[in-house]
C-alpha cells in the first residue's frame, strides 16, 4: 500500500503538506509519493506547492526522479494548476517518470491530455504494484 511505502520511507526523506496535498520525498530512491485529501480540487496554489516541493528536492543536476501519485481523493484540477504543473514537467520531461493510481475516469482524461501536452513519461495504473513495476523499468527504484 502507498501508506506503508510512505511510512517506510519517512526516515530517508522529507514531507510537505498543504490543504489538499501531501508529498513525501524519498531521497534514496528519488521518488515522491503524493496523496490528495478527499474531494480535492487542485488550483494554481496547489500547482505551485507541488512544483516548489519537487524543485527543491530534485535539484538542478538533471538526475532522474519519479512521482507515484494516489489519485483516490482527487476530484478536479483547474487551468492554473495544469499550466503550472505543465511548465514544470515539460522542463523535466527527460528525467521525470510519473505513475498514477486510483484515478477516476474524469481525472484519467485530464492525465492523458497532460501526458500528450507535456511529453513526460506518465502512465495510469489500476494498482500500485503495476505502477511500481513500470517505475522500476524506467530506472526509478520504486
Amino acid at each position: 500500500m502507498i501508506g506503508e511505502l510512505y511510512d517506510r520511507g519517512a526516515a530517508s526523506g522529507e514531507t510537505a503538506v498543504s490543504g489538499t496535498t501531501e508529498i513525501h520525498w524519498d531521497a534514496t530512491s528519488r521518488l515522491a509519493f503524493v496523496r490528495y485529501s478527499a474531494g480535492a480540487g487542485l488550483t494554481g496554489a496547489d500547482g505551485s506547492f507541488l512544483v516548489d516541493a519537487l524543485s527543491g528536492w530534485i535539484g538542478t543536476a538533471g538526475k532522474p526522479f519519479g512521482v507515484l501519485a494516489d489519485g483516490r481523493g482527487l476530484r478536479a484540477t483547474n487551468a492554473e494548476y495544469r499550466a503550472c504543473a505543465s511548465r514544470f514537467f515539460r522542463q523535466q520531461r527527460d528525467v521525470a517518470c510519473v505513475a498514477l493510481i486510483n484515478v477516476s475516469p474524469v481525472i484519467y482524461v485530464v492525465v492523458e491530455m497532460f501526458r500528450v501536452g507535456t511529453g513526460v513519461q506518465l502512465k495510469s495504473f489500476g494498482d500500485e504494484a503495476s505502477a511500481r513495476v513500470w517505475l522500476r523499468t524506467m530506472g526509478i527504484p520504486a
